[in-house]
């Protein structure tokens, strides 16, 4: 079946142009051509040469805004379903310390509202991790926002490993008086496992090696580069020591949060950093949250980083992605960086720039066609397709 989306405003190769069309067929995006292309260059090269035309359904998008789904980059999406409340609630194993083992995608609920919200808000691809409160938290994975089985959703069953840097796990741990009760403790405490994941790797090419151990067993993508690390700090004095871990054991580092970012940008510049930031929506509720302020963004992307913007629902409601980019315009952020900080640079932070973010000739047909400018809060989606299939 193939689907035609004619005429409107496409969000397209980083700015807003004239369709002609945009066509959907077998789940990926086979042909864009720009309203120029006819007067001049500009027509996007189909993934195949031209076929016969196929019956198929075709959509009036005139006056409408078309963009790719959007991608929240940090979130907990269905760790504790929306509406039943704690006995649900699967963010930490919080007695474990170090969980390098636990996986997100083991707890996901596709039953959960939170799916249906998050399409209703142009959301079509999230990473989901567990919480903070242990300095090794367990697996990260990416998941599409359909499906009635998790594997459905899948992308990356394990696609990261969450560490906890500052006040959460110093908070944990101190109130059951037990190790760590300070930051030096936390860095202690994942520089200790890092350093067995080495040892046991080294250890399993060897003859001599008999039994698994499940976490060390969990630790080796990370060790091998397979896998990101993804550093839960807000504080800038905590960002620092996230990036000189990840330098000690040469770690493929992600930021998540990165409140103070912007009080290191120059240093962050320097790293190349990939930030996830936010949820800058949220109150400053705690004291790592004091500097919070919807410049940071702009001000990592003047100095090169990769940015994204997350909700960290249920932090913040996750159809609520687009507004935390609107309120970074109104603060001085540029409406195209913006529209990238929830489409292209999570696709990039995530490894998933040669599939999603984009809308591109043989990308993921995940589409959304917008009443308005979707940075306007008071525009909705009229259409939501998932892998061409459509969802709302």
């Amino acid at each position: 079946m193939k689907t035609v989306l004619e005429k409107g405003n496409i969000f397209y190769q980083g700015k807003f142009q004239e369709l002609e069309k945009l066509v959907i067929e077998k789940g990926k995006i086979t042909e864009i051509i720009l309203a120029s292309a006819k007067a001049k260059k500009g027509k996007a090269v189909p993934a195949t040469k031209k076929k016969p035309e196929v019956a198929g359904k075709t959509i009036d998008c005139t006056d409408k805004y078309i963009l790719p789904g959007f991608i929240d980059a940090h979130t907990h999406i269905s760790l504790e379903e929306e509406g039943v409340g704690w006995y649900d609630a699967d963010f930490n194993e919080s007695f474990g310390l170090a969980t390098p083992h636990v996986r997100a995608f083991d707890a996901i609920k596709m039953r959960d509202r939170a799916f249906k919200d998050a399409l209703i808000g142009g959301v079509t691809t999230a990473m989901i991790t567990p919480g903070s409160a242990n300095p090794i938290g367990g697996q990260c994975c990416i998941v599409k926002m359909v499906g009635s089985i998790a594997e459905e959703a899948a992308i990356k069953e394990s696609s990261g490993m969450k560490f906890a840097f500052g006040e959460n796990p110093k908070r944990v741990y101190g109130e059951q008086k037990k190790f760590p009760s300070t930051r030096m403790g936390t860095a202690a405490v994942i520089r200790e496992w890092l350093m067995k994941a080495q040892d046991y790797l080294k250890r399993k090419k060897t003859k001599e090696f008999k039994e698994r151990e499940i976490r060390l067993e969990a630790m080796i993508p990370l060790i091998e580069g397979k896998i990101q690390a993804r550093a839960h700090a807000h504080s800038a004095d905590d960002i620092i020591t996230a990036y000189r871990i990840a330098q000690e054991f040469n770690l493929d580092m992600v930021f998540d949060h990165c409140t103070e970012g912007h009080l290191i940008a120059k240093e962050l510049g320097k790293w190349k950093a990939r930030a996830v930031v936010g949820p800058t929506l949220s109150s400053r509720s705690k004291p790592e949250l004091r500097n919070k302020t919807f410049d940071t963004v702009g001000i990592l992307m003047d100095e090169g980083c990769v940015v994204a913007l997350t909700t960290d629902h249920p932090v913040m409601p996750i159809e609520s992605l687009s507004i935390a980019a609107a309120m970074c315009v109104k603060h001085g952020l540029d409406e195209e960086r913006a529209i990238k900080a929830i489409t292209e640079n999570p696709a990039i932070i995530l490894g998933l720039d040669k599939r999603l973010g984009k809308l591109e000739v043989g990308f993921d047909a995940d589409v959304v066609v917008w009443d308005g400018h979707p940075l306007d809060t008071r525009s909705k989606t009229e259409a939501v397709f998932v892998d061409g299939n459509k969802v709302i």
